[in-house]
């Protein structure tokens, strides 16, 4: 049994399914463990982001797995509380799912060694597996003969951030410009 909670936007619990809570709490270490696999990483990312529903198969063809591989996963994440099924609609054929919240929290503010250590080795490992794949994709490209563009430096961030292309560009080049600024800084201390 998880001791993970949910807090609806009154503050009182609700057993009425059509309301979707604020905030999804995460505070079991197996609930956390339960993360260690991309597949359901991009899920959350994907059902929290959206707050839209999704099938097995929606979500297969976003991890590059079979939709019943993508239900075994979800069938988990649902198990910790953060994914519900979702209702039906049209013909009733394919099961739909949602995010269990508006918002999902890891919250490792709590006296438990091991969530701390479960949280801290989900998010390594998805930043270990982002730093390989950018690698890759370089390496790749740099084999083909793809020059990097002067103003794509080898950064990684955490967290997501929405932002149409040109406002992607611009978060860019302003991050490069802070980037450049404070390193002009420490050389000017040198």
């Amino acid at each position: 049994m998880t001791r993970n909670t949910i807090e609806e936007q009154g503050g009182a619990a609700s057993q009425d399914a059509a309301k979707i809570p604020q905030v999804v709490s995460i505070t079991d270490p197996q609930a956390i463990r339960a993360l260690a696999h991309d597949a359901r990483l991009i899920v959350l990312d994907e059902l929290f982001a959206s707050q839209t529903t999704r099938t097995a198969t929606e979500l297969a063809s976003l991890c590059a797995l079979t939709p019943s591989a993508m239900s075994y996963h979800l069938r988990a994440l649902e198990k910790y509380g953060y994914v519900i099924r979702a209702a039906s609609e049209g013909d009733a054929r394919e099961r739909r799912w949602r995010a269990a919240g508006e918002r999902l929290e890891l919250n490792t503010q709590i006296d438990s060694a091991n969530a701390k250590t479960a949280y801290l080795n989900v998010q390594l490992n998805a930043f270990r597996t982002r730093l390989n794949a950018e690698v890759q994709r370089r390496e790749a490209e740099a084999k083909a003969g793809i020059a990097p563009e002067p103003d794509r430096p080898p950064m990684l961030t955490s967290g997501l951030v929405f932002l149409s292309e040109a406002k992607q560009r611009e978060f860019n080049r302003r991050m490069l410009d802070l980037v450049y600024e404070y390193q002009s800084m420490g050389e000017a201390t040198s």
